[in-house]
C-alpha cells in the first residue's frame, strides 16, 4: 500500500508518532533550556488522551510499563522522603513510551518511512552543526534558530547540534545510524553484508554526514559510539580487512592527537583497571558514567538499601550528598534493584530483540543500563523499539507486506 492511499486516520496516527519522535530525538536550547523542557512536559501530559483516543488496547508496553511505574512508587514510600513530582515525571515518560509503542502495534510506520526519517534526522544535525560551525568561526555565539545561546563549552571542537551538549548528540546518531543500517539489511532479506552500500547508492550521504559529525562534534562519547558500532560490521567473511582497517583509524585519530579521542581512550585504559580513582583521574565526566556501572555490577546483592534504593532524589542532591565514588546506576540508587528488574523486562519485552546485540551493548555502555527520567534516553528507545516492531515482522514473514507503505 503506498503512501498515497493511506487513510485520514492513519495520516494522524503516524503525525502524532514522527512528533513524539522528534520531540525526544531534539532539544532546542533556546526554548526548552538545559533542564526539564515544559514543551515536553506539555506534549507528554497530553499523551493519556491521545493513548485513550487512539490506542486503547493492551499492549506488552501497557503491562510492564505500569509495573515498571507501580514497583518504583512502592519502592518509594519505604523511604521517610517521596518526590512525587520525580514520580510523576516518571510516568510521564512511560505513559509516552506506551502511546508511541501502541502506534507502532498499528503500523503507523513502515520501513521505508521510517529509514527515511533516520536519514533525514542524521543529516539535519549535521547541516546544523555544519551552520554553527561557520558561526563560531566568525564570531557568532547566539543564534537561536540553529540552537547556539551562548553554551558554556561552545568552541569551534565542541558543539551540540540539535541537543543540549555533545555527548547527547553522540549518543543519538549512533543510535539512528545503528537503526538505520538495521533497516537496510531487512530491506536486504536479512543479509548484513551492507558496508559497501553505505558508501554508495543512496545511503552515501547519510554515512558522510554520520561520520563527520561524529568526528567533529567534540565528544569523546562519539569515539566510544564509533568503537561500539564498529563490530556491526566484523564478521568471519570481513574480518581479514575489517580489523586491520579499525586499527588503521585507532592508529590515524591516535597519531592526530585529537583531544576528545585522547579521552576517551584514557578511559577506556582506566575502566580495565578496576580502580575508581584511576577511572576518576583519566577523564571526570565519563567516569560519572563508567563508576556507577562498575559499581552496580560489584554491589552487595545481600545488602537491603541495594534491593529497595535509597528514595526519590533529584539528581542534583544525589551529586550534592552521596559520596562520588558510590554512585551506582541512577536508577538503582533511587529504586533499586526492584525497579531495575521490571525497566529491563520492559527493554526486552518492546525495545531490544536480542540480547547479544549491538542495542544492548549501546544501552549498557552510552545510556547506563537506565530508562530514567531523561528524554533523550528515550529517544534513543524509541528508535530501538521502531526497529524491533520491524524485525518481528520479518520474523514473521509479515514486513514485505508493507515494506513500501
Amino acid at each position: 500500500m503506498k503512501d498515497e492511499k493511506l487513510t485520514l486516520s492513519m495520516r494522524f496516527d503516524r503525525i502524532i508518532a514522527t512528533i513524539l519522535l522528534v520531540m525526544f530525538c531534539v532539544q532546542i536550547v533556546p526554548i526548552e533550556g538545559y533542564g526539564v523542557s515544559y514543551v515536553k512536559v506539555v506534549i507528554m501530559a497530553s499523551t493519556p488522551f491521545i493513548f485513550l483516543f487512539r490506542t486503547f488496547f493492551v499492549t506488552k508496553a501497557l503491562f510492564w510499563g505500569i509495573i515498571y511505574w507501580i514497583t518504583c512508587y512502592f519502592t518509594a514510600v519505604f523511604h521517610d522522603e517521596i518526590r512525587f513530582s520525580t514520580l510523576g515525571y516518571s510516568g510521564l515518560f512511560i505513559i509516552t513510551f506506551i502511546t508511541y509503542y501502541g502506534l507502532m502495534m498499528k503500523n503507523v510506520f513502515s520501513i521505508k518511512y521510517f529509514h527515511i526519517f533516520l536519514g533525514y534526522l542524521i543529516k539535519i544535525y549535521c547541516i546544523v552543526l555544519i551552520l554553527q560551525q561557520i558561526c563560531i568561526l566568525v564570531g557568532i555565539y547566539n543564534l537561536p534558530i540553529i540552537n547556539l545561546s551562548n553554551q558554556a563549552f561552545l568552541a569551534i571542537d565542541k558543539l551540540s547540534s540539535l541537543a543540549i551538549e555533545p555527548s547527547h548528540t553522540a549518543r543519538i546518531l549512533a543510535t539512528a545510524m545503528l537503526c538505520y543500517m538495521r533497516c537496510i539489511e531487512l530491506k536486504n532479506d536479512g543479509k548484513h553484508s551492507i558496508a559497501k552500500e553505505l558508501f554508495f547508492c543512496e545511503h552515501r550521504w547519510v554515512s558522510i554526514a554520520f561520520l563527520y559529525s561524529m568526528l567533529t562534534m567534540g565528544s569523546g562519547t562519539a569515539f566510544i559510539s564509533l568503537a561500539c558500532l564498529s563490530l556491526y560490521f566484523i564478521q568471519r567473511k570481513t574480518i581479514v580487512y575489517i580489523i586491520p582497517l579499525l586499527v588503521g583509524l585507532f592508529i590515524l585519530a591516535d597519531s592526530l592527537d585529537l583531544k576528545q579521542f585522547e579521552r576517551a581512550k584514557l578511559a577506556a585504559i582506566a575502566t580495565t583497571t578496576g580502580d575508581n580513582d584511576e577511572i576518576a583521574k583519566a577523564d571526570d565526566s565519563a567516569s560519572a558514567r563508567i563508576i556507577p556501572l562498575m559499581n552496580t555490577l560489584t554491589m552487595d546483592f545481600t545488602d537491603p538499601v541495594n534491593w529497595l534504593g535509597k528514595g526519590t532524589i533529584s539528581e542534583k542532591e544525589r551529586v550534592k550528598w552521596w559520596n562520588y565514588k558510590s554512585y551506582k546506576l541512577s536508577i538503582v540508587d533511587q529504586y533499586g534493584l526492584l525497579g531495575l528488574i521490571p525497566s529491563l523486562i520492559l527493554l526486552f519485552s518492546c525495545i531490544i530483540r536480542r540480547f547479544l546485540s549491538l542495542e544492548m551493548l549501546m544501552f549498557v555502555i552510552l545510556f547506563n543500563m537506565t530508562l530514567g527520567n531523561v528524554a533523550y534516553v528515550w529517544g534513543a528507545m524509541f528508535m530501538f523499539a521502531s526497529v524491533r516492531h520491524f524485525q518481528v515482522q520479518y520474523e514473521k514473514g509479515t514486513l514485505n507486506g508493507y515494506i513500501e507503505k
